[in-house]
């Protein structure tokens, strides 16, 4: 009820404010209505035009904000994108560089060959094992010997499937093969893979000197691995006077986790 008497009494007000203009012209009194007019109506418009200019700087600032962002974003996005075609360009570079050494150094040792690409490794960490993208339809099969970088071999093809294959490197607890221990006078022994990490030889005669980083080999005495091919270097030698064996703790030449390139060695045919 208060409202509606509110209502009212603003609507009289405004009729009463318009008949006094109406009249005003009609009595020649028109400069003076305009002029009080204009004075009563100064600080609306006043107040509107800097509502006004306050609203468009706020407007402008905020939108100038939002489009500096949108332009940031794009940027960065621009940055990530440059960011992976290098890097993939950089992969390629170093992939070409490595196949140039490795095909001139299998050209040299006049060995039957493959290569392959890493698909993946083993997720389970009690195993040491990658996957390569080759198999039973490029002729491969178990126990051959897999390398990389110039004839460091890595660990043996533990099984195969139609288009890849599985190797357990030298490193596994599983792992075995027939080695050389390059010093003074060769020692023959087998390296067993120790704790996924490096390797050990045990039963090493006393009566053979080795030393911290000798060079340890393949020995060749072992079915479709040829002799010769690095394993890597004694980093640690382990005796004591009431053993009759020494044991050594050998380096693998190679970092196993950062390799994404092998070649596989096929046996010739005698």
């Amino acid at each position: 009820m208060l409202k509606f008497k509110f209502q009212r009494k603003i609507t009289v007000i405004i009729l009463i404010f318009c008949l006094i203009i109406i009249l005003s012209y009609y009595l020649g009194f028109s400069h003076l209505t305009t002029r009080y007019i204009t004075i009563l109506t100064n600080p609306m418009i006043a107040t509107a035009n800097y509502t006004a200019s306050a609203l468009s700087d706020f407007l402008a600032v905020y939108l100038g904000r939002a489009d500096l962002s949108k332009k940031n974003d794009d940027l960065n996005q621009k940055i990530i994108e440059l960011v992976k075609k290098n890097v993939a360009l950089e992969t390629l570079r170093q992939e070409n560089e490595w196949l140039k050494k490795e095909l001139k150094f299998l050209d040299e040792q006049k060995e039957n060959y493959l290569l392959a690409r890493v698909l993946g490794r083993n997720p389970d960490y009690a195993a040491s094992q990658i996957i390569i993208n080759q198999g039973l339809s490029q002729g491969l099969k178990p126990g051959l010997a897999v390398t990389t970088d110039q004839g460091i071999i890595i660990g043996k093809i533990s099984s195969v499937e139609e288009n890849i294959s599985h190797v357990r490197l030298l490193n596994d607890n599983t792992s075995k093969i027939a080695v050389s221990v390059m010093g003074d006078k060769s020692a023959l022994g087998i390296a067993q893979g120790l704790h996924n990490i490096n390797l050990a030889i045990d039963l090493l005669p006393k009566d053979i000197k080795i030393n911290e980083n000798d060079l340890v080999v393949t020995s060749g005495l072992e079915e479709n691995i040829p002799a010769g091919l690095i394993i890597g270097r004694i980093s640690k030698i382990e005796t004591t006077p009431e053993k009759y064996w020494q044991e050594a703790l050998v380096e693998p030449a190679v970092d196993y986790q950062t390799i994404r390139l092998v070649t596989i060695i096929i046996p010739k045919e005698n």
